[in-house]
C-alpha cells in the first residue's frame, strides 16, 4: 500500500488538478495509483519527493491515513462526505475517539469570559459522558473546549489549519503538549505547511465532517465559526448554538444561527436531546493518570492562593496572576471537581472551607 500513498501524495500535490477532480479521478479508476497512471503524470522525481515526505513525517512521530485506506492509521469516515476530502490526513498522539459520538465545539478567537466559561463546561461534561469533542486548536473558544474535556479524562481532536509539527498560536504550546499526550492532533496539511488565510476555511470543513453536530459557543457577526456551522449544514449535520446577550456584537452570529433555526443549547443535555441520543450510563470520571493539569499542581496552588484572599472571577484571576484564561478555567474546573472552590452567582469563584482540616 506504500506506492498507493505515494500515488496520493503525488496527485494531492499536482498543479491544476484540486481537491475535487482528486476524488473523482480516484474514485474512476479505483485507486490513486491507476488514476496517477491514467494521467501519466509519475515523473520519478515527483515519487522521490513523496517518498522523501513520507519518511520524514513518520520520522517527527506523524502517521498518514490516506484517502484510498492505504497508509497507517485510518482515514476518518465522514470525511467521505465531502465533496473535496483530503487525499492525506496527518495525524499525532494516541487519541482513539468515537466516531459515533462525535461533537464540534467551535466560536470566536476573541472569546469573553462567559463564552469561556461556557466552552470549557460543555467540553468537560461531554467528555465526561464519554463523547468526543472537535476543535481547531484556536485561541478562545477552541482551546477552552479542548481543555475542558482532557481534565475530563475524555476524548478530543485538534485540527490544525498548519501542519502538525508547529504550534499555532504559540500561547497553545501547553495545550499542543497536552494533544500530542492524551488527544488527537489532524492536519491535511503537510509538517512545515505555515498558517495562511486559505487553510482555515479548510480546516474547518474537515472539522464540520467528523462530528455529527456543530455547537457554536459564541461567535460575532463575520465569525469563521459561522463558516463551520455552514459546512455542517451542507454535510446534513446538527447546527447548535449558545445564546448570548442580545446587545453584545460577540453573540451576533449565534443569535443568527438560532433566528435560522439552529438547535439551543443551555447546557450538554440539549445536544443529546438535538442528537437523539439518550444517557443511559452515568457519566464517566477522569482515570487514573489520564490527563496531566495544564499548568500543573502549582498553578492550582497558585489559584487556591489567590482565591484565599477572597472571591474573584476568571478575568481578575487571569490578570492577578499573570496566567492565560483558559488555563486559569482548566485549573477552576479541577478544583471545583476536586470540590477545593465553588462557583458563585456572576461567574466568580471562591474556596470551599474543608472538613477536617484539610
Amino acid at each position: 500500500m506504500e506506492a498507493e500513498l505515494e500515488a496520493l501524495v503525488v496527485l494531492a500535490r499536482a498543479p491544476g488538478i484540486g481537491l475535487r477532480r482528486v476524488r473523482r479521478l480516484v474514485d474512476r479508476h479505483g485507486g490513486a495509483a491507476e488514476a496517477l497512471g491514467a494521467l501519466r503524470r509519475a515523473a520519478p522525481d515527483d515519487l522521490r519527493a513523496a517518498r522523501s515526505l513520507l519518511r520524514a513525517a513518520r520520522a517527527k512521530g506523524i502517521r498518514v491515513a490516506g484517502y484510498t485506506d492505504c497508509g497507517e492509521a485510518a482515514y476518518p469516515a465522514g470525511l467521505r462526505d465531502l465533496l473535496d476530502p483530503p487525499p492525506l490526513l496527518f495525524k499525532r498522539g494516541p487519541g482513539t475517539p468515537d466516531s459515533e459520538r462525535a461533537i464540534a465545539v467551535v466560536g470566536t478567537r476573541a472569546a469573553s469570559s462567559y463564552g469561556l466559561r461556557t466552552a470549557y463546561a460543555l467540553g468537560r461534561e461531554l467528555g465526561r459522558w464519554g463523547w468526543t469533542v472537535v476543535s481547531g486548536m484556536a485561541r478562545g473558544i477552541d482551546a477552552a473546549a479542548h481543555a475542558g474535556v482532557l481534565d475530563a479524562g475524555g476524548q478530543t481532536i485538534g485540527v490544525l489549519g498548519t501542519g502538525l509539527d508547529r504550534e499555532y498560536p504559540a500561547e497553545n504550546r501547553d495545550l499542543y503538549r497536552r494533544m500530542r499526550s492524551h488527544g488527537l492532533l489532524l492536519s491535511e496539511f503537510e509538517p512545515g505547511a505555515p498558517p495562511t488565510r486559505s487553510a482555515f476555511p479548510r480546516r474547518n470543513r474537515v472539522i464540520a465532517a467528523l462530528a455529527r453536530g456543530v455547537i457554536v459557543v459564541e461567535a460575532g457577526g463575520r465569525s469563521g465559526a459561522l463558516n463551520t456551522a455552514d459546512h455542517a449544514l451542507d454535510l446534513g449535520r446538527e447546527v447548535l448554538a449558545v445564546p448570548g446577550r442580545i446587545d453584545d456584537p460577540g453573540a451576533a452570529g449565534c443569535l443568527r444561527l438560532l433566528r435560522q433555526g439552529a438547535g439551543l443549547v443551555a447546557g450538554v443535555q440539549d445536544v443529546f436531546d438535538a442528537l437523539g441520543w439518550l444517557c443511559l450510563e452515568p457519566p464517566a470520571g477522569p482515570e487514573e493518570g489520564s490527563a496531566p493539569a495544564v499548568d500543573g499542581s502549582s498553578g492550582d496552588r497558585r489559584l487556591l492562593g489567590a482565591l484565599s484572599r477572597g472571591p474573584r472571577s476568571p478575568d481578575e484571576l487571569a490578570l492577578g496572576l499573570d496566567m492565560p484564561v483558559t488555563k486559569v478555567l482548566g485549573g477552576l474546573g479541577r478544583l471545583e471537581l476536586e470540590g477545593w472552590v465553588e462557583r458563585r452567582p456572576g461567574g466568580s469563584f471562591a474556596t470551599v472551607r474543608r472538613r477536617g482540616g484539610r
